[in-house]
């Protein structure tokens, strides 16, 4: 379960980082999957990047949609009917940029908010990134910057992905990021000399949805388990069964 430095570190920086979730033979089955995808070259854009259709792919790319490491965490920050919102998987080639700096506190975004209340946290949309191939630091990939998910004031222009407030994360096979959406978030530019393979999967309270697409494609559904069949509901507020 979350602990109480968990839900600080979290509450204060936006993210929290869980270390070695998945061991060594589940990264290898990872990477077996993700071959076995046959993907397309990834090129410098952010959509050749990326790709879709994990619940779908089955084994490990569907079954870490619940996995009991994050499942504590986006059910107590999204609520006990938190859905699944969509998924995505990252190809990076060496020498590449991805997704610049975006997100933040401001200006208000009532798909991707982050409250705090007596009742504890909310949040609108939490990603949960494993990494599935070594981001060590100082190699790009995931970046943020502390804190800017409570900011009062815009994010100035001249800050970019250089700018000393941004922090690079550095991240190990199996180890796995949880972070609001609200924060101020991006991708540095890759310079690891394999490719960076990362999974996302981002949860929403079961009111709300960012992406109008179902997260899993109805021919798939019948392969799932009944909580992951509960997580892919689409959104709703009188019919939503708890996960």
């Amino acid at each position: 379960m979350l602990t109480d430095e968990e839900r600080y570190r979290f509450d204060l920086q936006g993210f929290l980082v869980r270390r070695g979730v998945l061991s060594g033979t589940e990264i290898a089955q990872v990477h077996e999957q993700i071959d076995g995808l046959n993907l397309p070259a990834p090129g410098e854009s952010v959509q050749s990047q990326r790709f879709t259709g994990l619940l779908e792919a089955g084994g490990l790319l569907r079954d870490l949609v619940d996995h009991d490491a994050v499942l504590d965490v986006v059910r107590e920050f999204c609520g006990p009917q938190v859905r699944l919102d969509h998924a995505y998987g990252i190809v990076m080639a060496p020498g590449t940029a991805g997704l610049g700096l975006h997100g933040g506190g401001v200006p208000f975004d009532p798909a991707q908010y982050y409250l705090v209340d007596s009742t504890g946290i909310h949040t609108g949309l939490i990603a949960v990134q494993w990494a599935i191939s070594d981001h060590a630091q100082g190699e790009g990939g995931f970046c943020c910057i502390p804190g800017s998910h409570k900011a009062q004031f815009g994010k100035p222009a001249s800050i970019g992905s250089t700018h000393s407030l941004v922090r690079e994360v550095p991240l190990q096979p199996g180890d796995v990021v949880m972070f609001t959406e609200a924060l101020t978030h991006g991708t540095l530019p890759w310079t690891a000399p394999h490719q960076r393979r990362s999974l996302l999967y981002k949860y929403s309270p079961g009111s709300s949805s960012w992406d109008r697409r179902p997260p899993c494609a109805a021919n798939a559904m019948s392969e799932l388990t009944e909580r992951q069949r509960r997580l892919c509901q689409p959104p709703s507020v009188a019919w939503h069964e708890p996960v």
